[in-house]
């Protein structure tokens, strides 16, 4: 027992710790961090049960039969919202609908869950405070495995913010907790779930410290360097590409009349309404001081259009609400693996094309000296 306590007590104190530490992080999505530090959480208060759990059982005392029962309904209850968490870190659409049938297996886990209380469908515990499980034990197993099975589904189909080896190393992390439910079904007695979940929240944080590197600690989106990494990998000719080239127009000015602050919330507005614009279609870059750059990875012509005209739309909508008006160029050229032009010909003829535009929108003609 009192291994088991004093496991359960360390993964405990490690996770409170890593809790402050995610709520320091200014990379981290702020989104992403309150979803995790709602997976960090509810992992503690399943560490917290399991302790009461446990010394329950050793204590043998027939008086704590209700709250024996109490535990167990709400363990089982939240079992399937730390995988449920896990999820929602990696899905990107806001759509209320389907966050609301992805929901209904967690409403119907609980109430079966609160019915055990008296029915014993998923646990038992009888007048001598002693469990058994019920014959609806696997439903919160099922439930949370299908949550599982769903992260390793978006993870893979992600490709615009994650790697390859990313992606290998995210399935290898939260393949742990797995591991520890299929060990905890086998063999009953071996308390292992929210030991290995508690680590993987563990190794998950130090994996977005490494990958912290490659943003941009201003905008949130990533850098120069891991814009140059990505334009190596298509040196070797094996994908199509759109390359967009965005600037933003009279920086410097809005910089010297109304101070640099201002001029930085241009420039996270303006990497804002990119990364929307383009989610799910490419990855946003910021390459220098006011220059950003999305690379479409096979991404046709319609849907950078539409993307592009999302993002004409956004920029309206913004500028509506601001004295200081953020304005945007851009160009773009297509990048045929099949093609003799390298990549960084076509990065170069998306910058013409973008000052091209600016030289429109501005009502100059080859006068870009002046934008430097």
């Amino acid at each position: 027992m009192i291994t088991l306590i004093s496991t359960d007590l360390l993964a405990i104190i490690a996770l409170l710790f890593l809790m402050n530490l995610a709520k320091r992080n200014v990379i981290i999505n702020n989104e992403k961090n309150k979803v995790y530090t709602y997976a960090v959480v509810t992992t503690i208060i399943l560490l917290l049960l399991e302790i009461v759990t446990i010394y329950i059982e050793y204590s043998g005392n027939s008086n704590l039969m209700m709250p024996h029962r109490l535990i167990n309904v709400l363990g089982f209850s939240l079992s399937p919202v730390v995988p449920f968490f896990l999820l929602l870190l990696f899905r990107y659409e806001n759509n209320k609908l389907h966050t609301f049938f992805l929901t209904l297996p967690l409403f119907l886990n609980a109430v079966i869950c609160i019915l055990s209380f008296n029915t014993g469908l998923v646990f038992l515990v009888d007048a001598q405070s002693q469990y058994t499980r019920g014959n609806l034990f696997l439903l919160p197993t099922i439930v949370s495995m299908f949550y599982y099975v769903l992260f390793l589904i978006v993870v893979t189909k992600n490709s615009t913010e994650y790697k390859l080896g990313d992606k290998k190393v995210i399935i290898s992390i939260f393949f742990l907790p797995v591991i520890g439910i299929i060990i905890q079904i086998v063999f009953k007695d071996l308390l292992l779930i929210w030991s290995c979940t508690s680590i993987s929240l563990l190794l998950f944080y130090i994996f977005l410290l490494e990958i912290q590197f490659r943003y941009d600690v201003q905008t949130k989106i990533k850098n120069r360097a891991s814009f140059e990494e990505e334009m190596q990998l298509y040196t070797s000719g094996n994908n199509n590409a759109t390359i967009v080239i965005f600037d933003i127009n009279d920086l410097k000015i809005t910089n010297d009349r109304y101070g640099h602050k201002y001029g930085d919330e241009l420039i996270f507005e303006a990497a804002s309404i990119i990364k929307e614009s383009f989610m799910g279609i490419g990855t946003p870059y910021r390459i220098g001081g006011d220059e950003f750059c999305v690379i479409c990875k096979e991404g046709s012509k319609k849907m950078v259009d539409e993307a592009l005209t999302k993002f004409d739309e956004l920029l309206i909508h913004i500028n509506d609400n601001r004295e200081i008006k953020l304005r945007l160029a851009y160009g773009h050229a297509l990048y045929n693996k099949n093609g003799i032009k390298s990549i960084y010909s076509i990065f170069s003829e998306a910058d013409k094309a973008m000052y091209s535009n600016k030289t429109k929108l501005k009502g100059l003609y080859g006068r870009r000296e002046q934008d430097k």
